[in-house]
């Protein structure tokens, strides 16, 4: 455990599967890729376990979980970037309440960032296409930094960004690699309720209980 600072400065997100729902635009393009070479189709509900890593290792689990060859994961990905990047905000939602919970917080004078494993032109398209963008005030994609999540460098450089230190900040994420990120940049982490389980993680329900960090006395 780490001690909080009396006010909380930043809170950092994840993009895909944390802040919005963007499995089923990732599943058609999949699909789009995957039919190529006779596989697939891949459901959204398929996709969601295995986010977090970033297009390669997406696309390499996909194939591999409609029974294809992880050989073809150059020609698949080089498809499905095509696919995806043409139309990445078509049926994205955003999750229950965070649209709200990002106003409030910047309300109270905290910064919202996002560090995601998902190209950082795609991420921003993302973001105005669910009305998230005017409230994100620094975004690091994968390849705005050295090496992805989880090297702590991706979410560091975004706090560079806030102008915050890990110990004023919070970093919210739905996959064991956001974790392992908040753990390795020493930065206090919360795992959404929706997201894929996680053992020794602190849980929120919705993203509003974020606003009662700011009164908490320690951090996981």
């Amino acid at each position: 455990m780490t001690n909080v600072p009396p006010r909380l400065r930043a809170a950092v997100f994840d993009l895909d599967g944390t802040l919005v729902d963007s499995a089923p635009d990732i599943a058609r393009a999949l699909g789009t890729a995957l039919a190529q070479h006779s596989l697939g189709p891949i459901r959204a509900d398929q996709v969601r376990p295995i986010l977090g890593g970033g297009a390669r290792a997406l696309v390499g689990e996909a194939i591999a979980a409609v029974g294809g060859d992880r050989a073809l994961t150059d020609a698949v990905l080089s498809a499905y970037t095509t696919a995806y990047t043409a139309e990445p905000v078509v049926d994205t939602t955003v999750h229950a309440d965070a649209r709200t919970a990002l106003q409030r917080l910047r309300d109270n004078g905290i910064r919202i960032g996002v560090c995601t494993n998902k190209r950082t032109d795609l991420t921003r398209e993302v973001l105005a296409g669910t009305g998230l963008a005017e409230l994100v005030d620094a975004v690091a994609g994968i390849d705005s930094v050295p090496a992805g999540k989880p090297d702590p460098v991706h979410l560091t450089t975004v706090l560079d960004a806030l102008g915050v230190s890990a110990a004023e900040t919070v970093y919210v994420g739905d996959t064991e690699v956001d974790a392992l990120t908040a753990r390795r940049a020493g930065v206090a982490y919360r795992h959404v309720a929706w997201g894929n389980a996680v053992d020794h993680c602190t849980v929120i329900e919705r993203f509003s209980d974020l606003l009662t960090l700011a009164t908490e006395t320690t951090r996981i």
